[in-house]
């Protein structure tokens, strides 16, 4: 929802760019304000800033009472601010050329410049919240800002930089929102404004940040912001609810982002806002915050009368949000029917924001694994890899805009455009310094940044690589489900013991499905597992055949955590390629020893040992693939390393007389292999 979360902002610029029109007097050109009209003008813009229902009859008294056009036209903007607040007109019932044609005939004096820098900027909000054409908003309060300079609003020039910023933002143009929010930083500086006024900045800089994934500097920005929260306007507050819980939710901290939807909810009902436009942009977030927190009942309550409103008044991006939502509560229940529905009834025309349709992907990926296409799900994270490579490339433009932002002019030139030809050489030379430096700067971070996205990308592919060994085992395996359901029926048909080793086996396969689905397991439960192994191959082993298990005590075992499978893998081998077809005495011995944080376990067998040459066309040899690419990918991700190590028993004679193999797990591994 950040292309709409950010409309509140667009309309306090509207609100404090045309209240500027009552604040001062005309510059000496004949033009100036009288006392009387200063204040009624002030009192009208404190009756639209509080959404008084008293507004448009305060407005239309004061258009009847005009003494002359300039004050008819005063009034008459703000009429067209409060339609456009109140999301009420089409285009055609604005009267944008009738204002526009007045203004644009009179000669350019201060006042009227300052007028038309309000219709202007008010028209920039209309097509920035109304229709959500970021381009058309940008032209609109580009014309406004070149208007404010040396007019009698020219303290609302950072009022329009933000507006700006926040029309670029919805064009996902990131460093130019940046960009405008500096440059409404450095003149509200040089205005000398009081630091209430800086709020709404570090608000919008705080968004583009949580935007592009820089939490900290989001932190910094909002904690700036909220340190002044009790002096901000309404419409003020609600704009640094709706970011600060986006903040949270993007940092994924869900549960303090509801606490700060639930105070924007108890803000909006103690100020008597009613079932409008803020109120439901607050319940479909808290309808998203409830769904990953587990709670579908609440979430639906919050969704069905958001989504009804957003339907009405047909914003598409909204509209977009809801569905994603209703799609991941449908899959929280396994409904993909439902979600197939809503996919088959879409019908977009506007673009839709980077982060909601990054949330749309979760669960699209979610939806296409339950179907069994993979293909689709494979295409979908490569999809949201590629995205998030360009958000990457987003924050370096957005270092590098703000570098020049600081360095290329300084707050006069800023506030006054002066001549760059008027400066001296000395200024020219060192700004031409300053310019290198830059670029060495930026090269610099392109160079770090592009290491540190090889890394990840390379990541990513060796995380990907496993993904195919799952889906390729997941197609190949008969559903477990037939398999117990033969076997339960060969149980009741077979001898007491035919029956014993059946109810054994079936035991077994419920453990190896359990086990196989997780990346580590507890030492002690492993071992269980390959106790059970070991008993049902037994009785194709011989009489001849031993085996032990030699362990620490369970209170030092308690807490050990190994792979999954490993050693059941590695039993499996010694007693499929060492010990299966020897004659005589058959030998297997599982030894495992702790210390030091460190587990070592011992697979010894006295069968025909481990020759690489040797070729068995039976062996698939996936066992040990499996085991070598594991170890590749949680070495890859920790700083402590998994061994694995073999090598043959030699007898008194010399020859081979049996295979040891050795695993080193150090305790407290991270797993990196996708969920």
């Amino acid at each position: 929802m950040n292309a709409r979360r950010g409309h509140i902002m667009a309309l306090a610029a509207v609100l404090t760019c045309c209240l500027a029109a009552s604040c001062g007097g005309g510059h000496g050109r004949g033009d100036a304000r009288s006392g009387r009209l200063v204040a009624a003008l002030a009192a009208a813009d404190d009756s639209l800033a509080a959404n008084s229902p008293c507004a448009p009859a305060m407005l239309k008294a004061g258009m009847d009472s005009a003494a002359d056009s300039l004050e008819y036209y005063d009034w008459y903007l703000r009429m067209i601010r409060y339609q456009v607040q109140r999301g009420l007109p089409d285009t055609m019932q604005l009267g944008w050329g009738r204002a526009y044609d007045f203004l644009a005939a009179r000669p350019r004096t201060p006042r009227v410049d300052g007028m038309m820098a309000a219709l202007l900027n008010t028209k920039g909000s209309y097509y920035y919240k109304l229709h959500l054409e970021p381009a058309k908003a940008i032209r609109a309060y580009s014309e406004a800002y070149a208007r404010l300079f040396g007019s009698d609003t020219e303290k609302r020039l950072p009022d329009v930089c933000a507006n700006l910023a926040d029309a670029y933002v919805a064009a996902n143009d990131m460093p130019h929102a940046a960009l405008w929010y500096r440059r409404a930083l450095v003149l509200a500086d040089s205005l000398n404004l009081p630091a209430a006024d800086y709020v709404s900045l570090y608000m919008g800089l705080g968004r583009i940040y949580t935007n592009l994934g820089d939490f900290d500097l989001a932190a910094q920005c909002y904690a700036t912001a909220d340190s002044s929260f009790s002096l901000m306007p309404l419409n003020m507050k609600l704009y640094f609810l709706t970011n600060y819980g986006n903040y949270y939710y993007y940092t994924g901290d869900y549960a303090s982002s509801l606490k700060v939807f639930r105070r924007m909810e108890k803000t909006i009902a103690d100020n008597g806002l009613g079932k409008d436009y803020d109120l439901y942009l607050c319940l479909i977030n808290m309808a998203d915050l409830y769904l990953n927190l587990d709670m579908p009942q609440k979430a639906l309550q919050a969704l069905d009368p958001a989504e009804a409103y957003f339907t009405k008044i047909g914003d598409e991006t909204a509209i977009y949000y809801a569905h994603t939502i209703r799609m991941g509560l449908a899959l929280k229940s396994g409904d993909t029917a439902t979600v197939s529905r809503i996919l088959a009834g879409e019908r977009l025309t506007a673009p839709i924001d980077f982060n909601i349709v990054n949330i749309r992907q979760r669960y699209l990926r979610d939806y296409y694994v339950r179907r069994g296409d993979y293909e689709a799900a494979y295409r979908n994270l490569s999809d949201s890899i590629v995205r998030n490579d360009s958000l990457k490339h987003n924050l370096v433009n957005m270092r590098a805009s703000e570098i020049m932002m600081r360095y290329a002019q300084d707050t006069l030139r800023l506030h006054y455009e002066m001549d760059m030809q008027a400066k001296d050489a000395d200024i020219r030379t060192a700004r031409l310094w300053i310019y290198v430096g830059v670029l060495l700067i930026v090269a610099l971070a392109l160079t770090l940044l592009y290491g540190f996205t090889f890394s990840r990308k390379r990541r990513l592919q060796l995380m990907m690589q496993l993904m195919q060994l799952r889906l390729l085992n997941v197609r190949s395996r008969i559903s477990p489900h037939f398999i117990f359901n033969v076997l339960n029926r060969r149980v009741a048909k077979a001898s007491p013991e035919d029956a014993a080793e059946l109810v054994a086996l079936v035991k077994l396969i419920r453990a190896n499905l359990n086990m196989s689905g997780k990346d580590f397991v507890q030492l002690k439960e492993e071992l269980d597992f390959v106790r059970s192994y070991v008993a049902i191959e037994r009785a194709s082993l011989g009489e001849e055949f031993s085996f032990e298990i030699n362990t620490p005590p369970d209170s030092v075992l308690d807490g050990v955590q190994v792979p999954s499978m490993f050693v059941q893998i590695l039993v499996e081998n010694a007693i499929k390629h060492g010990l299966k077809g020897r004659s005589g005495p058959k030998r297997l011995r599982v030894d495992v020893a702790v210390e030091d944080a460190v587990c070592r376990i011992t697979v010894t067998d006295n069968g025909a040992g481990f020759d690489i040459r040797r070729s068995d066309p039976s062996s698939t040899k996936t066992g040990m693939k499996v085991i070598r690419n594991t170890i590749g990918m949680i070495n890859h991700g920790n700083k402590r390393k998994i061994r694995l190590g073999v090598r043959n028993i030699a007898g008194p004679d010399g020859a081979t007389a049996g295979c040891e193999v050795t695993l080193t797990v150090p305790q407290g591994l991270r797993s990196v292999l996708p969920d």
